[in-house]
């Protein structure tokens, strides 16, 4: 599968940091860049590992626990190189289908486009039972109860301000099928989003839970958190 870089910016920001307190370090010997290039390496090595290896296994043990059936109608929000929408596709038969989204942003991450989403599903072979389609989230071209499960792995986030990650989960809640299962991992506002959910009434539980390194976006302080909701019947 292709790979892409997450907020490849964010990384590069770190690396071309700890390089330059390395200089200053040993330019000056200050203990303050010494500490300084420690950190910000230890922040690009944890950062590189989540985005190429950490996020993978998180998502593979993520949608293993959703319990999919070969039939299932899956949406995966924000699916820029199709990482969970090619997963959660090896489940899946026809007429089972995912359908993955974006508005394919590079800033959101690196080589994203629905090109590459598509090369990767038929890299692996689930063009019978995957798709992706430019869409918003924030507008889901979708009649309500279409989906089973819904899934949207660091793209939420995405969205500026509160009103419209409250909005992208209305509409999540509003296609989402009763019964159906919400599946959300994201770096930040875990809880703002439970509690969106909790206050919208339409969810039986939501629960979350946090990784360890590898869901370490540069170190502990940006976690990683998986946010799992069921729809009331």
């Amino acid at each position: 599968m292709k790979k892409g870089v997450d907020a490849p910016y964010a990384l590069f920001g770190m690396t071309f940091a700890a390089i330059l307190f390395c200089f200053q370090a040993i330019r000056t010997n200050n203990l303050i860049f010494w500490i300084s290039t420690i950190v910000l390496s230890f922040s690009a090595v944890t950062y590189f590992h989540t985005t190429y290896f950490g996020k993978y296994k998180i998502i593979e043990a993520a949608v293993r626990r959703l319990h999919i059936k070969t039939d299932n109608q899956i949406l995966d929000l924000g699916t820029g190189h199709g990482i969970v929408l090619t997963e959660v596709a090896k489940y899946l038969k026809v007429p089972g289908k995912a359908t993955g989204i974006d508005i394919w942003r590079s800033s959101d991450q690196s080589n994203n486009s629905s090109e590459s989403a598509t090369s990767n599903i038929h890299r692996l072979g689930y063009e019978k039972v995957a798709n992706v389609m430019t869409a918003n989230m924030l507008a889901l071209p979708f009649p309500d109860n279409s989906f089973d499960i819904i899934t949207a792995s660091l793209s939420i986030h995405n969205l500026k301000s509160n009103t419209e990650r409250a909005i992208a989960l209305t509409e999540a809640t509003r296609v989402l099928k009763p019964n159906g299962k919400l599946l959300i991992i994201d770096l930040k506002y875990a809880r703002e989003y439970q509690e969106t959910l909790l206050h919208s009434n339409q969810f039986t539980t939501v629960q979350s839970v946090k990784n360890g390194y590898n869901g370490w976006w540069g170190g502990p302080w940006m976690a990683t958190t998986i946010i799992t909701a069921q729809k009331n019947k």
